[in-house]
């Protein structure tokens, strides 16, 4: 029986952790949802925003004063809410360069390797 040396088998860990994170990669961009939600919610706060300035205005002709708290918290609201979207794609955006930075820095030929023994 031939037993492999302390490189081959090192060899061997790397190509099927190689492998192992390929096949995670492929799963987890197969499990992908598309993305589109954040910019609908986008679509709806704006909507949301201009409806209810349209309503303030024809409410303010019709009655002659305007609902400033409700005003208030309404644009409140969707500022916290766009602003917490915002801290969600920018820590989503700094974790996926920090993992593309450890992929890019693992050294792609395995058979530079020193063997210590």
């Amino acid at each position: 029986m031939d037993r492999a040396t302390k490189a081959e088998r090192r060899r061997n860990i790397r190509h099927r952790r190689k492998i192992r994170r390929m096949e995670q990669r492929a799963a987890k961009q197969k499990n992908k949802v598309s993305g589109q939600f954040m910019n609908r919610v986008v679509i709806c706060m704006i909507l949301a925003a201009f409806i209810y300035t349209v309503v303030a205005i024809i409410v303010f002709v019709r009655v002659g004063s305007e609902p400033s708290t409700l005003t208030e918290n309404v644009f409140r609201f969707l500022s916290v809410e766009g602003g917490a979207m915002a801290l969600i794609k920018s820590v989503k955006t700094v974790i996926k360069k920090e993992t593309d930075k450890q992929h890019e820095n693992e050294p792609d030929d395995i058979n530079n390797e020193e063997v210590q023994g």
